[in-house]
């Protein structure tokens, strides 16, 4: 009942203390390592990004709970949008997985129970938060290429985390038709949608884009070898890819934002994910060109995403750090975001992007958003699952390493959810006109 969750809260206070304390020094030691700056960066994104979701559970006919169909909504504006998902997925690995794969399980219900015969995956489940009434702005205006790879991606970190390929197998025709969708568009992306193009200008055959729907790709190639079939044909088209991407974003410096522009560069955030799958698809000379072209283009305040703009994002920077070939250059990125945060000039919570010359936002509506939740990926670039995948078809969580830190900071986490909400302890129900 509500007051049974509510007492078991209360009461639960000392323990649920105890545990958050042990995270955050964990949290802390382990982000030190890195660098005091990069500490300073995890630790403020902690609450903002867990404030943003619900775990919900639903009613059946008779209005009793369905412990078994438990999911998790993440909303600020939008529902579940697959970016904001992407973005914040270090997060979730890093402190609970499991939660991470409950909040895939409504979009990939949307695909399977709406009967849409869209071969991509829809940007979200809906506009505002928290009516979950199905993508229809997104249908209109796809963001097709970088949702489609944004969901392969992260299940492919999930699984990584997990060893559990329960998601995938149950779901194999859907994610087939996902990635024959990258495997036919991942290279020539043409005129597609992308949020970073929405703030800072959408090129033709944008290059960061079509990094991401080749390394998914692969990444669905490793998952099919992970489950024991056969993934060549997509590994082979991925790697084949890979190599004519770096020919086609040749730039006189760094890599082009978009093929045939060689004035031009972009950051090219999303080479993370091939260091972080270990997808393997890029050699160290791409990783060291990079390094260049970030040591060489810092703002006051950062990174800016490309020779276009000069906005920029602490995550995406975060990511680019990643991708860093040596320490300095990951530490003067990591540096400059948090500079920001210590010296910029808005007065409101971490905007999800900004402008790396003036230090502050110019967009309306990205304050406060979950995307910054994507400064842990230098947390997780080498984190692997203990996990044997011989018992991994079984729709609960992991066991193993993994599994004690997701046990260890659920409490944090849902410390955190609770200040925001009572969803969690009332077991309140977003019910989508979708089901």
């Amino acid at each position: 009942s509500d007051a049974d969750a509510i007492s078991f809260f209360l009461n639960d206070y000392d323990s649920a203390v105890t545990s958050a304390n042990t995270f955050d020094s964990k949290l802390n030691i382990a982000a030190s390592q890195i660098s005091s700056n990069y500490a300073d960066l995890t630790i403020l994104a902690a609450r903002q990004v867990a404030s943003h979701i619900e775990v919900t559970v639903s009613t059946g006919s008779d209005g009793r709970l369905n412990a078994s169909d438990v999911m998790v909504f993440m909303g600020n504006d939008g529902v579940n949008r697959m970016e904001e998902i992407y973005a914040s997925t270090p997060f979730w690995i890093y402190t609970n997985p499991e939660i991470l794969r409950l909040m895939l399980l409504p979009n990939i219900r949307w695909h399977r129970l709406a009967g849409t015969e869209t071969s991509y995956v829809a940007d979200d489940l809906g506009d505002t938060y928290p009516q979950a009434s199905g993508p229809s702005s997104s249908l209109l205006r796809p963001k097709a290429l970088e949702s489609t790879g944004n969901m392969m991606i992260v299940t492919a970190a999930l699984i990584k985390a997990t060893g559990n390929t329960a998601i995938i197998s149950e779901n194999a025709d859907l994610y087939k038709t996902w990635a024959d969708y990258l495997k036919a568009n991942a290279l020539i992306p043409g005129i597609q949608s992308t949020t970073d193009g929405v703030m800072a200008g959408a090129p033709s055959n944008d290059t960061n884009l079509a990094l991401k729907g080749v390394i998914a790709l692969k990444a669905y190639a490793d998952i099919l070898s992970t489950l024991g079939q056969d993934g060549s044909t997509y590994s082979d088209t991925a790697k084949s890819y890979a190599s004519q991407w770096q020919s086609l974003a040749e730039a006189s410096f760094g890599f082009a934002a978009s093929y045939g522009d060689s004035g031009s560069w972009s950051i090219c955030y999303n080479l993370f994910a091939d260091k972080w799958l270990k997808t393997g698809l890029f050699p160290e000379s791409v990783f060291q060109k990079m390094g260049s072209l970030y040591a060489s283009n810092m703002n006051n305040y950062g990174l800016p995403l490309g020779s276009r703009t000069t906005l920029t994002s602490s995550h995406w920077m975060v990511f680019a750090a990643g991708v860093a070939p040596d320490i300095t250059t990951r530490n003067l990125i990591i540096s400059a975001a948090q500079d920001y945060i210590q010296n910029g000039k808005d007065a409101m919570p971490w905007p999800s992007i900004y402008d790396s010359i003036a230090g502050n936002a110019t967009v309306a509506g990205v304050y406060n958003r979950p995307a910054v939740g994507g400064v842990y990926a230098l947390l997780v670039q080498d984190l692997g699952s203990t996990v044997s995948t011989a018992n991994s078809n079984s729709g609960g969580g992991s066991n193993g390493s993994n599994s004690r830190v997701a046990l260890r900071s659920a409490n944090l986490v849902l410390i955190y959810i609770f200040s925001v909400s009572l969803l969690c302890c009332l077991w309140n129900v977003i019910d989508p006109p979708f089901y």
